[in-house]
This record gives C-alpha cells, sequence and structure tokens, in this order.
C-alpha cells in the first residue's frame, strides 16, 4: 500500500492554471492521485486556500467546481480539522515562527499520523522535524 500524503493548496493551484510554468509538474502529481498511484489527502484549510486563489486567478463558479471535483474523488481522502487541532496549530506556529495555515496542516498530518507532504513550500514545512517535504517542481 502506498503511504498517505498531504497534498498542499500551491500544488492544487499550480495543477488548475495551465499558463502556469508548475502546471505540468503539479497536475501530473494530481493525476497520480486521481489513479491511485498515490494515496493524497487535503484537509480544511488546503481546501479554503485553493478555492480562495482560484477565485481570484479564474472565478468563483470555476473555483466551486474544481474544489467541488476534489471532495466528490474518492482517491482524495478528506480531513475535516477540529478546534483541538487549530489550538495544536497555534503552538505549531509559535514555535516554530511558521504562518498558522502551514502550522494547522501540520497540526492535521500528526494527527493522522501522516509524515509526507507534496509541497513547493519549502521553507516552511522543512522547520518541522521528521516531516518528509516532496517539492515536485524543479526550480
Amino acid at each position: 500500500m502506498v503511504e498517505l500524503s498531504f497534498l498542499d493548496s500551491n500544488i492544487i493551484i499550480f495543477a488548475n492554471i495551465k499558463n502556469f510554468p508548475e502546471y505540468k509538474y503539479a497536475v501530473n502529481i494530481l493525476e497520480m492521485g486521481l489513479k491511485g498511484e498515490l494515496n493524497l489527502c487535503i484537509n480544511t484549510i488546503i481546501a479554503l486556500e485553493t478555492h480562495y486563489k482560484l477565485t481570484k486567478l479564474i472565478n468563483i463558479e470555476e473555483a466551486n467546481y474544481r474544489v467541488g471535483t476534489i471532495f466528490k474523488s474518492r482517491r482524495i481522502l478528506y480531513f475535516n480539522i477540529s478546534k483541538e487541532t487549530v489550538q495544536q496549530g497555534f503552538s505549531i506556529a509559535k514555535k516554530y515562527n511558521i504562518k498558522t495555515n502551514d502550522a494547522v496542516i501540520v497540526a492535521s498530518m500528526l494527527e493522522n499520523n501522516i509524515s509526507k507532504i507534496y509541497t513547493d513550500n519549502e521553507n516552511d514545512f522543512r522547520k518541522i522535524k521528521n516531516l518528509e517535504i516532496i517539492n515536485p517542481i524543479p526550480r
């Protein structure tokens, strides 16, 4: 069985905008998840960040559709975030001096025993020990 990995919002956003230079790399990761070659998951923070950015880049109707498609997927797991997870995220944000949203993603990862994340945001996530950060975007 393939290990479960978080999929950060930046990868989903890149995979939805064809004229972004990151598109082909990001869409490859998303397609691998949809085919079951990768076991991917998101949480509430990732869904909200993705939706917000897609409303700015495309429009709200298309953002609703694209994020809704991820929600409907049987291949991409979705984790709700509890009040306790958010509070743990606050502690992580303070301890590692990272953005609150990223800290709540880390808290959700820890809560669900997930140590791997696909992201283009290496700087914040690298501050957390024992996380495997996979950046599929060559720079």
